[in-house]
């Protein structure tokens, strides 16, 4: 009888295991990559956002903007005095409703009033804005902007105070 050599049968069945995960590993390698890009290249948008210290805050889901640069935000005073909102960087004026329910709007001359504990809707003329995109595709890109608007308290004028808005917003 001839005696079989298990070392060579061995070596044969190390050699095609070897081959097999190298096939199959530079595949998954392969698929991985491919998942990872479609990932990083599909990734959500910013999610919309407005941040504004105190003592003011923005109202969630109530901040838009279109594509020839008209933002909209309501702002709350959770603060104890009125305040009066008088310029921004993000257009020359600000406006707000001329009253409740009327859709033509004013800038009234002390500023926009903002009781204690009141919001008011505040639209911003932001055309002028390098980061306004006209070919915008409404609902998927976004607006991000930093807007500084000057305000003081009612009792105060001569306490002139400037806040930062930080507005991330999908265009309509």
């Amino acid at each position: 009888m001839a005696k079989k050599s298990t070392t060579r049968q061995g070596t044969h069945k190390a050699q095609a295991a070897m081959e097999y995960l190298m096939t199959y590993g530079w595949a998954i390698l392969i698929v991985l990559a491919i998942m990872g890009v479609l990932i990083y290249l599909v990734r959500p948008q910013k999610v919309e956002s407005c941040n504004v210290g105190v003592p003011l805050q923005c109202e969630p889901e109530h901040y838009t903007i279109n594509k020839a640069g008209n933002l909209t935000i309501r702002l709350t005073n959770i603060g104890s005095v009125r305040y009066y909102i008088q310029s921004t960087t993000c257009g020359p004026t600000i406006y707000a409703p001329a009253a409740p329910g009327i859709t033509t709007y004013s800038y009234p001359s002390p500023g926009v009033s903002l009781a204690a504990g009141g919001s008011v809707d505040l639209y911003f003329d932001c055309s002028k804005s390098q980061k306004l995109n006209e070919q915008a595709t409404s609902g998927r890109d976004t607006f991000q902007e930093t807007i500084s608007i000057n305000y003081y308290p009612a009792d105060a004028p001569a306490f002139a105070k400037s806040q930062q808005i930080e507005i991330v917003v999908r265009y309509q």
